[in-house]
């Protein structure tokens, strides 16, 4: 007969586990590796940090009277988020203590357009924070604008909007929303409304976060010219830079004998070919993690190495982000990739594996336009790389042809991780 093993409570469990987090608290403590934290002190931005000053200075000096659109550009892991988060706080800070009787009252909101993917979703959001018991539903996007345009004058307000990762805002609505938000002054109800044929206040300001340098390029004319030239760009943290960013979040997050300078200086230099910053910290945090669940007073290299196989190059949460059929399309290139054992797959072939998938999982496969749309915004995101090559055979030109690359991400941890998406019971056969 075998003998039961000891019952434990759950305090009896958590009070024994030691920690390389802070003790005092660790929750806390494991914060500050987390995506959403911004820290007080933000390493080797002190630049971008100017820029947007220079570019969002009239908020505060005469906030009535332009509005401004500027576009934060960078890869993954740059700081932009960060960035942005810590400019809206201080701004507003500043704002509410010299704000003067009659002021505009300042309000600013962050939308991530990765978890908010369309315009009524954001304006229900903005709206929502206005305007208490707000319904989700009943109005469509173009009643929602006018609302959030007549708020801003019914309560003194000025605002400053960010939609960060707008690469994930869904395509076909992009540019008409983009359009409208950066008209807002010029809209005709709002004439109608107001009575007055000359040029509305200006009291809605627009920064908009987006990974790829040509996303100004995917808009109209129009839209594009709305939104102006005002760049700022963040180009990829150095080893050094990101070892003085790991050692801010370790001395905020870790005791300090659980962890060495070399720790740090390794990990920054897995990160140093991307330069992301996220990727580093992520990391730290999962080796430190590591370190508790075996039961370890620090951090060794060897739970450095553990830690990378578990987190990938690129964040983890842009492959979950993904809808099912991009997911599939994405696990179509991979499994290619990985049975041909070549470096590229051609869009036909990774078409016609979609296919083969889609009839695994009893769904209908998207036409080939919306393929083709899919796979741009994989490519946009960083998790492909598309290009067209030329074809030559004897020296003559055999036209071109589209090729797709998976180069930062094993395609074994691709296949293993979407794979279940297969046996999903919510992947339906489309209406």
């Amino acid at each position: 007969m075998t003998t039961p093993s000891k019952d434990y409570t759950f305090s009896e469990l958590f009070g024994s586990q030691q920690t390389v987090f802070r003790e005092e608290d660790v929750n806390q403590g494991e914060k500050v590796f987390t995506s959403s934290y911004t820290p007080h002190s933000i390493w080797h931005r002190e630049e971008e940090m100017k820029a947007l000053v220079s570019y969002f200075k009239s908020i505060i000096t005469s906030p009535t009277t332009s509005s401004k659109k500027v576009i934060l550009y960078g890869p993954v892991g740059t700081g932009k988020t960060v960035i942005s988060h810590a400019f809206g706080n201080e701004l507003t800070h500043y704002l509410a203590r010299d704000r003067n009787h009659g002021d505009p009252r300042f309000r600013y909101f962050h939308i991530n357009c990765r978890k908010t993917k369309t315009p009524h979703l954001i304006l229900t959001t903005v709206l929502r924070y206005l305007v208490s018991g707000f319904p989700l539903r009943g109005f469509s996007v173009d009643e929602l604008l006018r609302m959030f345009t007549l708020l801003l004058y019914e309560q003194n307000l000025v605002v400053l909007l960010v939609l960060d990762e707008i690469d994930y805002l869904i395509p076909e609505e992009r540019t008409d929303f983009l359009y409208s938000l950066s008209r807002l002054e010029e809209s005709p109800i709002l004439r109608e409304e107001y009575g007055v044929k000359e040029r509305l206040e200006s009291r809605f300001n627009l920064l908009t976060i987006t990974r790829d340098k040509n996303f100004r390029y995917y808009l109209d004319s129009s839209t594009a010219s709305s939104l102006g030239r005002s760049y700022i760009t963040f180009a990829p943290y150095t080893r050094y830079q990101l070892f003085d960013i790991l050692a801010s979040r370790a001395e905020l997050g870790l005791r300090e004998e659980c962890y060495t300078d070399e720790i740090l200086d390794t990990i920054a230099s897995l990160a140093e070919e991307k330069g992301d910053a996220r990727f580093a910290v992520e990391l730290l945090w999962k080796s430190a993690k590591l370190a508790d669940q075996e039961g370890e007073n620090k951090i060794t290299i060897e739970m450095v190495r553990k830690a990378v196989v578990d987190v990938l190059p690129v964040e983890r949460s842009l492959i979950d982000d993904l809808n099912s059929h991009q997911k599939l399309i994405l696990l179509s290139i991979a499994r290619l990739l990985s049975i041909r054992e070549q470096s590229c797959v051609t869009t036909p072939q990774v078409k016609e594996e979609y296919e083969t998938i889609c009839e695994e999982a009893n769904v209908r496969p998207r036409r080939q336009t919306q393929v083709w749309a899919y796979l741009r915004d994989l490519n946009r995101l960083g998790l492909i790389q598309q290009q067209v090559e030329n074809r030559h055979s004897n020296g003559k030109s055999m036209g071109r042809i589209s090729t797709i690359r998976i180069q930062d991400i094993p395609t074994k941890e691709i296949i293993s991780s979407l794979n279940p998406l297969l046996a999903e019971q919510n992947l339906q056969p489309q209406a």
